[in-house]
């Protein structure tokens, strides 16, 4: 199991939670929003750091082990200011090059396992979903707006209704899909 926390580091069990290993002791910022664990080698992990609650931790972007946590590297997503914060991270089910992860600053999508990453939505992204069985279909909030992408994120609609909050309405949204319409 890894567990993270928001402004606390992130933690590794080898025997079902019974004991406890921390592997962010010597990373450049602590906090962990997001982990993904690549499903074809579960020894690569890709952090999400600073804190998406509270924003009391900066991001420092995206981190990626390949060590099962012992070591950490920056990725090619590497925010300089103190301002950012980066939330949930998801990586493609059966292509582990494309990973996508959601910031402050937008949504942001690697198709190299993270050397590069492509900003392809802007402002707030504070949650976004896969659809189980179609990771090409996207669902994403932010500050008052709701997106949908069906070509893996390359692009976004806003979706509109008169009983979802609307722009400024709502400042922290949550979103979680069904593999139904």
């Amino acid at each position: 199991y890894y567990v993270g926390a928001p402004s606390g580091g992130i933690w590794k069990s080898t025997d079902s939670g019974i004991n406890w290993t921390p592997l962010s002791d010597y990373l450049p910022q602590i906090g962990v929003s997001g982990i993904a664990i690549d499903p074809k080698n579960s020894n690569t992990i890709y952090i999400a750091t600073g804190d998406d609650d509270a924003y009391d931790t900066y991001s420092v972007g995206v981190l990626k082990s390949t060590d099962a946590g012992i070591t950490w590297k920056k990725t090619g997503l590497d925010f300089s200011d103190t301002n950012s914060i980066s939330n949930e991270i998801y990586i493609h089910p059966s292509n582990s090059n494309i990973i996508w992860v959601s910031t402050n600053k937008g949504f942001y999508k690697s198709i190299d396992a993270g050397a590069n990453w492509t900003k392809k939505l802007s402002g707030n992204i504070v949650d976004f979903k896969l659809k189980p069985n179609n990771p090409n279909t996207i669902y994403c909030v932010g500050n008052g707006f709701f997106y949908k992408s069906i070509n893996g994120g390359d692009t976004f609609d806003i979706i509109s209704s008169p009983n979802l909050p609307v722009k400024g309405t709502s400042s922290r949204m949550a979103i979680d899909v069904t593999p139904a319409n």
